[in-house]
């Protein structure tokens, strides 16, 4: 128990640095679905103390490379939707903007491949793989959760 404490304790120092670029408002929520997150994926990859550290200072790393891809394709779609509204549609810039989309896209893969298989001075090849698994049945969860929610009753 003292070991999943400090784990989650040094996990969320790190984390705190980005916890300003988050609105105030989403904080809570997603405070608490990272701390989920955390406690879930330490418990099916039985990590060590030591793979846990390591683990989740390259992932933060690595959540930032993609969150700058993220924002581009954000900004890019921004630009997309003003232009398309304003009536004055270029259409040599539309198609910058969606190579733009699309190659951060592509860039956004590459990352996640990239991060996978850099795993493997940290994790064994079962965590890896339990890994996936895991970030594809963590996703679906929270989607259900978002749907379950939407549809009830208020």
């Amino acid at each position: 128990m003292k070991f999943l404490f400090f784990i989650l304790f040094g996990i969320l120092t790190i984390l705190n640095t980005n916890a300003q670029e988050i609105r105030r408002q989403d904080w809570p929520r997603m405070h608490r679905v990272e701390q989920l997150e955390r406690v879930k994926l330490i418990e099916s990859l039985n990590m060590t103390e030591e793979q846990s550290v390591r683990f989740f200072a390259r992932r933060n790393e690595h959540r930032k490379e993609l969150e700058a891809l993220e924002k581009k394709i954000d900004e890019s779609m921004l630009e997309i939707d003003r232009i398309l509204n304003s009536g004055e549609i270029k259409e040599s810039t539309l198609k910058k903007l969606n190579e733009d989309i699309l190659s951060n896209r592509e860039k956004i893969e590459t990352k996640r491949k990239q991060f996978i298989l850099s795993l493997n001075d940290i994790l064994s090849t079962e965590q890896i793989s339990k890994l996936l698994l895991f970030e594809r049945r963590f996703r679906e969860e929270i989607r259900d959760l978002i749907i379950k929610r939407r549809n009830s009753p208020r």
